[in-house]
């Protein structure tokens, strides 16, 4: 704020300068690890079924530089380092990721329900067809790669149930009736 009046010097007459000479050469390089997050690990069971879980990263790195410098006289120069980034992502809505595990658990049982379900469809027609088959004659060849399909079949003819004739039954007994009368 307040200002004062600035005095010069004055230069001695008799300054000698020194003129040394030298030179320096060299560079600089800048090297970074860059680690990125990414997104969560997501796992697909169902369509509209998508879990993200928790995230394990790791990664590896090695870098290094070499400077070349063309005079004879000079040596080669250079660095290097290495290491390991690594990172660990939770999520924190621990509630969402349960129910979406819930939700794959369900679509998983369906899943297999629906398999167990085409396989008994498949066994039942081929123990129908086997049986057709087999009632008409018709077998494969024994060593015939697809003998074994019918294998397992048994056919079982039912025997015959007696049949009682109920209008000669009622007759029957109608003259029995009239005869003892």
């Amino acid at each position: 704020m307040f200002g004062g009046a600035a005095v010069a010097q004055t230069a001695p007459s008799n300054t000698n300068i020194a003129g040394p000479t030298a030179s320096a050469t060299g560079n600089v390089t800048n090297q970074a690890v860059q680690v990125l997050q990414g997104p969560f690990a997501v796992n697909q069971y169902d369509p509209g079924v998508a879990c993200q879980g928790a995230t394990f990263n790791i990664a590896p790195f090695i870098m290094g530089t070499r400077s070349y410098n063309w005079d004879p006289e000079s040596y080669l120069n250079g660095g290097g380092n290495m290491g390991v980034s690594a990172s660990w992502q939770i999520p924190l809505d621990r509630e969402a990721v349960q129910l979406c595990k819930d939700r794959a658990r369900i679509a998983n049982r369906r899943q297999q329900a629906e398999a167990d379900k085409a396989r008994l469809d498949f066994e039942l027609v081929r123990l129908l067809k086997c049986g057709e088959a087999m009632k008409s004659g018709v077998r494969f060849h024994p060593e015939s790669p697809y003998a074994s399909i019918c294998s397992d079949v048994v056919v079982v003819t039912p025997k015959p149930q007696p049949v009682e004739n109920n209008e000669s039954n009622s007759k029957t007994q109608t003259l029995n009736k009239q005869v003892s009368e």
